[in-house]
């Protein structure tokens, strides 16, 4: 319905055009007509003049001829021969000579006296009118003029029909209308063409119009979705696959990377990247990016320079687009866009989703590096740096279970500082801490990169050594035990001595025990690597061969049949000398 009244209203244009050309045409027509008449009464009378001049040269004939005379006289002037009617008329409207009569219709002619070109005539004036003549059976024009001979007066009227009039009226009419015509048809032949033109850019902008939501209707899907996957993110792994999957289909086929910034905010290292390699640095300085030193977005190249930042000096002055990522007031990276040429022009469009996209990615960069950050927290030890006994058991439970299916070993390490309290007595708790620290510090230098190492509390520590057996694990609890006696411990210019630990260590599935069991035996063979003199290492298998030999039960195991397996170790009983 809409669609038919519009269709309706758009001729409303060409109707109007059709009436005022019609209104037009009438009022022209008018204007014509009277025009015609005017030019023609003026015409006109000067024919009457030049007829008036003559009969005045001529007086002799009102005296000496009749009305026969007079007719065959008139039809001699040369105004006859172009189709104009002369007549003469006395004071008393008698016709006393015609063109347009014979001399036997002269003399039953009626009287004129009362034609108003005659009477307006005789007033003075120039005597006009326009009607219809009985005699010649058409409308006719009249001009008349009075002359005066022999102080008699006369009437000398021109006339000729209408129908050359109409005929020039028409000629005119003709024309205008032709002309009107003509320019109607290319009116509305153009509004033709322009309607199906507008039409046609109408439906195309639509069309344009509707290809432009749907875009921007996946983008906002799109970036929602980012939004909530990168929000559910847990590590920058997931967050990697997540950006090299969704930012794509929001920004097209561009190379990009985000570089996160460090915690001494004096570096930046790429941490997601995707498309092809990323052709800049992987890592670079704050002052090497014009976007960090100005603060805002930066383009290498636009209508009003050509700047490309340092960190991308392998790609020369190709299109580089650089964004801030901020959260909560401060930068804590920035999202690279490689466009290729620098002849590439980065749409409006373009440079909004990037924005929207860096914006989505702070923050969630922002929440996940605070959620790492509560994470460590919440499993590490404040002052060593050790996972706690929650992250301790936590992967006790992991590595049993991935030993178990795996058919591998878990060695446990269980250490604790002898004569620990000695330090907090002689120096102070100060020197307490410190020691410790120091300690944990060797540890975490000591053990292997997927190795765990905890503090369980106090001055007891353990490690979690994944795929050793007994014996690689024993190896690494000397190699710890020989390294901690060498350490030269010092604070604040004040040597603390010498610092020792024993270490108990017991194997999966070597042992043949469960989690709880294996903490236990582990813990056994501590108390009695200090039992036996402390700064040494004993495997709990040493422990349950020597209480075989004792016809002792063995602690952690129902399996009286089972392996007794002994590390051999050179001077395992013997304190590890300095």
């Amino acid at each position: 319905m809409s669609t038919f009244v519009s269709r309706k209203w758009q001729y409303l244009p060409i109707a109007m055009l059709f009436f005022s050309m019609l209104a037009g045409l009438y009022f022209f027509n008018a204007s014509v007509n009277r025009w015609v008449t005017k030019t023609m009464v003026s015409d006109l009378d000067a024919l009457v003049s030049d007829v008036i001049y003559q009969l005045k040269k001529e007086q002799q004939i009102f005296l000496t001829s009749n009305r026969n005379e007079f007719n065959h006289y008139l039809h001699e002037y040369p105004q006859v021969s172009s189709g104009k009617r002369i007549t003469l008329i006395d004071a008393e409207g008698n016709v006393l000579g015609d063109t347009s009569l014979t001399e036997s219709n002269l003399q039953t002619v009626e009287n004129h006296g009362d034609r108003p070109e005659f009477i307006q005539a005789l007033a003075g004036d120039i005597g006009s009118s326009i009607r219809y003549s009985k005699t010649l059976s058409v409308d006719m024009i009249y001009v008349a003029r009075t002359i005066t001979i022999s102080d008699k007066q006369y009437v000398v009227r021109i006339s000729m029909p209408m129908t050359v009039l109409d005929a020039m009226s028409m000629e005119l009419l003709f024309i205008l209308v032709g002309l009107f015509t003509v320019t109607a048809t290319i009116f509305l032949v153009s509004s033709i063409l322009s309607q199906y033109r507008i039409t046609d850019q109408v439906n195309k902008e639509k069309a344009q119009q509707d290809e432009r939501i749907k875009n921007r209707t996946v983008e906002i899907e799109l970036l929602h979705r980012l939004a909530n996957l990168l929000a559910a993110c847990n590590s920058i792994q997931e967050t990697q696959k997540v950006v090299e999957d969704i930012v794509p289909r929001i920004l097209g086929k561009i190379n990009g990377s985000v570089a996160m910034m460090r915690a001494s905010r004096n570096q930046l290292a790429i941490q997601l990247d995707w498309g092809k390699p990323w052709p800049g640095s992987r890592s670079y300085g704050p002052h090497e990016c014009w976007a960090l030193r100005k603060g805002k977005y930066h383009l290498a190249n636009d209508e009003y320079h050509c700047l490309p930042c340092g960190h991308m000096d392998e790609t020369g002055d190709d299109q580089v687009l650089c964004i801030p990522l901020t959260a909560h007031g401060n930068t804590i990276g920035m999202l690279h866009l490689y466009f290729g040429d620098k002849s590439v022009k980065v749409s409006k469009t373009t440079l909004r989703s990037a924005f929207t996209v860096a914006e989505h990615l702070g923050l969630s960069l922002a929440n996940l590096s605070l959620q790492e950050k509560l994470r460590a927290q919440a499993l590490s030890d404040p002052l060593t740096g050790l996972y706690n006994r929650r992250h301790f058991e936590e992967m006790l439970d992991t590595s049993l279970n991935t030993a178990k299916s795996k058919q591998s070993y878990v060695s446990l390490l269980m250490l604790d500082l002898d004569h620990f309290k000695r330090f907090n007595d002689n120096f102070g708790h100060d020197a307490g801490d410190y020691v410790l620290k120091e300690v944990s510090s060797l540890l975490m230098n000591s053990v292997a990169v997927d190795d765990v190492a905890c503090r369980l509390g106090g001055e007891e520590l353990a490690v979690i050594a994944l795929g050793r057996d007994a014996e690689a694990g024993t190896v690494l609890a000397l190699q710890i035990c020989k390294l901690v006696s060498e350490l030269h411990l010092e604070l604040k210019g004040l040597s603390l001595g010498k610092v020792t630990v024993s270490i108990g260590v017991s194997t999966f599935p070597d042992s043949q025990v469960d989690r709880s069991n294996l903490v236990k035996i582990a813990d056994v063979a501590l108390y009695k690597a200090k039992d036996a003199g402390r700064n040494r290492v004993i495997h709990y298998n040493e422990v349950r061969q020597l209480a075989s030999l004792k016809s002792e039960p063995e602690l952690g195991s129902d399996d009286s049949n089972q392996s007794s397996t002994v590390t051999v170790l050179a001077n395992k009983n013997k304190p590890i000398s300095n």
